[in-house]
């Protein structure tokens, strides 16, 4: 890490003709101390970098002292700043930080011809899933170790396994993560969500890594169910939540306030779950054993408030 941040202030102070101590910790997220060891060990390397004192003194580079620029483009610069960007918003990674000052410097924001983000990705935990994030470090040192995951897991059924998997893969899917593996006690490649993963740990156990094949994530192969072509009339309000999940074509009619449209599910609770979320603003309306099975679905939710 050390090294990464040397390299990091080298490149900032490539970009300018002198700039505080103070500035360059707060960029680098460290203490004005640790800045003064890292200009001593560049200076015992051989890099010419000065420190004056006083109000208007500072921290720079010797003129004469050039080094070339990359071949990356304004733009590459500006898309690996993005996903630079959006993988520390995730994991909170200081590395981070320093991989991202190293690119600014070869474009300073303020340069000519550097372009602005045309896309913002916002990929910062939402206070449900900040908790994931120590998961998140856990896995990747899994992989990158080539580490035995164990944990416990429950199911959609609300079962509980102890599982040993080898990591391969972690996937954002609906606003929900996933972790892809193959699970030693199946003997067979599963998709896990990190919420419902418990006492997670990293074992020492080694693995070979196998020939994974990233596992399809659209509903077709992992949940191995049939799927219902559901009918439903929507408001138009929340007509955006078909085309998101399924595409415009899946909108059959639109007037001025609602819409007919095709909403796909597998006929179980999970399916169901899916049309309570649009709430009163959704009729079902076929296939009839569907309006009957949700109709008895939601029933069965009023009878847990019979009483009151």
């Amino acid at each position: 890490m050390k090294m990464d941040r040397l390299i990091a202030l080298v490149m900032i102070l490539l970009g300018h003709e002198q700039i505080s101590a103070r500035e360059l910790a707060e960029r680098l997220e460290v203490s004005r101390r640790t800045i003064y060891r890292d200009i001593d060990t560049l200076n015992r390397a051989g890099l010419p970098i000065y420190t004056k004192y006083g109000a208007s003194g500072g921290v720079g580079l010797m003129k004469s002292y050039k080094v070339g620029k990359t071949v990356f483009t304004p733009q590459e610069i500006q898309n690996l700043m993005n996903g630079l960007h959006s993988y520390k918003q995730l994991f909170g990674r200081r590395e981070m930080v320093y991989a991202a000052e190293k690119l600014n410097a070869l474009y300073p924001e303020n340069a000519e011809g550097r372009p602005s983000a045309p896309f913002v990705m916002d990929l910062s935990l939402n206070q449900g899933n900040e908790s994931l994030r120590s998961l998140f470090g856990m896995i990747e040192t899994a992989m990158n170790e080539r580490s035995v995951l164990t944990f416990a897991y429950t199911d959609a059924r609300g079962q509980i396994s102890e599982r040993q998997v080898e990591p391969y893969q972690v996937v954002f899917k609906e606003s929900s993560w996933y972790l892809q593996g193959y699970c030693l006690d199946r003997q067979d490649y599963r998709i896990f969500k990190l919420a419902r993963m418990s006492g997670l740990q990293v074992t020492k156990e080694q693995f070979t890594p196998r020939a994974f094949t990233p596992l399809p994530m659209d509903g077709s192969d992992w949940l191995n169910q049939d799927w219902v072509e559901v009918t439903i009339r929507l408001e138009r309000s929340v007509m955006d939540r078909v085309i998101e999940r399924f595409g415009v074509d899946h909108i059959l009619q639109v007037d001025e306030h609602h819409c007919l449209a095709k909403y796909p599910i597998i006929a179980n609770e999970y399916g169901y779950d899916r049309l309570l979320a649009f709430g009163d603003k959704c009729e079902v309306l076929g296939p009839p054993e569907i309006r009957r099975g949700f109709k008895a679905y939601v029933q069965g939710i009023m009878n847990t408030y019979e009483g009151d």
